[in-house]
């Protein structure tokens, strides 16, 4: 089956409930555009997809960048540690 509101694919024998979106299209008036339409823009709210920048807060996008900064400055006392032979200095 290919879902009305999310576009997702699922074969027939796993029901008719969306499993991305969990819209039912066995339900009465399923087809009906405006419902559909009232679907697909309450799942576009709820998704991250069509608006990124509304929910990815500027943490979200440094956290990589800490990790890295974190991973080197491991790697760098490693480094320093284990190239003097015990001695840090």
């Amino acid at each position: 089956m290919k879902c009305l509101v999310c576009l997702a694919t699922w074969p027939d024998d796993q029901g008719a409930l969306c499993p991305q979106c969990r819209y039912d299209h066995a339900a009465a008036g399923a087809r009906d555009a405006a419902r559909v339409h009232a679907a697909r823009a309450a799942f576009q709210d709820k998704t991250t997809a069509y608006a990124p920048d509304t929910r990815v807060t500027t943490w979200d996008k440094w956290r990589p960048w800490a990790a890295v900064g974190i991973a080197l400055l491991l790697f760098v006392f490693w480094l320093r540690a284990c190239g003097s032979f015990g001695f840090m200095f």
